[in-house]
């Protein structure tokens, strides 16, 4: 890895992006299970439903799966937007601020009703706080790592497996294990959420919300640790 654990940011500690990996598995089981058969996070699931939709001439069907491709442009300007207004007046509550507003919308899905005139607004939702989380966390431990998504991270482990294989690159190998970690985190995270909905129906994302909570309360532990031990404490 290009950074030592203890010197990096905390936001960008491997614990945090394992307890948001886990999330984003959640988020996609759970609109995928709960609301429709839409996938909150992977938008290319989305774009290739519309598509057929267009092509079977079904208009509300092209809506259903429209919404949650605008609502998660709309969600990754937000995290830009609050990125420069935060950044501007020095905070250092970024990426803990995205988290808290993830929190939020999340336990405004968790009390929609499981109803097709519904899961449209909770899919928007669920897609617009993926969103500013993907473009909020995109780097842990020097490394670009997706939390939302694992074809990129697919592509990751396998390039450096081959290398590491092929060319004993015993960095490499440890690479290939980071990112197989975290897609098998990811598969983790659909497979609780799968239980969780047939459990808790629509308030199955409670167990989401904790997680995110713990997340945010890890940032700013080892923010304060950081501080006590002297070390710059941004996120």
């Amino acid at each position: 890895m290009a950074k030592n654990e203890s010197a990096l940011q905390p936001s960008q500690r491997m614990r945090v992006a394992y307890i948001l990996t886990l999330v984003g598995g959640f988020l996609d089981a759970y609109t995928y299970f709960e609301r429709g058969g839409v996938f909150a996070n992977a938008q290319t699931g989305n774009i290739v439903q519309f598509g057929i939709a267009l092509a079977n001439g079904t208009p509300d069907r092209c809506l259903f799966y429209l919404w949650p491709i605008c609502s998660f442009v709309a969600g990754t300007m937000t995290a830009l937007c609050m990125e420069d207004a935060l950044e501007r007046r020095n905070s250092r509550l970024v990426r803990r601020s995205v988290l808290l507003g993830e929190m939020f919308g999340l336990a405004i899905v968790s009390f929609i009703p499981a109803q097709q005139e519904w899961d449209m607004l909770a899919n928007g939702i669920v897609s617009f706080v993926a969103a500013m989380q993907y473009q909020a966390f995109s780097t842990f431990r020097g490394t670009s790592i997706a939390t939302t998504m694992s074809t990129g991270n697919l592509q990751k482990f396998v390039s450096a497996l081959y290398d590491g294989t092929m060319h004993l690159n015993q960095k490499s190998l440890r690479m290939a294990a980071v990112y197989f970690s975290i897609i098998a985190t990811f598969t983790f995270g659909a497979f609780l959420s799968a239980h969780a909905c047939e459990l808790m129906g629509p308030a199955a994302l409670w167990p989401a919300i904790i997680a995110l909570g713990i997340a945010v309360a890890t940032i700013t532990y080892l923010r304060r640790k950081n501080q006590a031990d002297g070390r710059d404490a941004s996120v």
